[in-house]
């Protein structure tokens, strides 16, 4: 028996099994593969994400009471 026809006989027995070897051998290749593609299609990443947000430039007053 042929690895082609055992495959094709298990993806008709137990095709939740193949999708997943499928998908789960497909992650690790689109890891690689991706990034140089995107790139090539002038993708060039995003802006980094702020570290801190900023702050008035006056006095900062206290909170009274429930005040939030």
């Amino acid at each position: 028996m042929s690895i082609i026809s055992a495959v094709r006989k298990a993806a008709f027995e137990h095709p939740f099994a193949v999708w997943g070897l499928a998908l789960g051998f497909a992650g690790p290749i689109l890891v690689v593969t991706v990034p140089p593609v995107m790139r090539r299609f002038g993708y060039n990443g995003h802006k980094a994400i702020p570290q801190s947000y900023p702050l008035p430039n006056r006095a900062r007053r206290p909170t009274h009471g429930f005040e939030d």
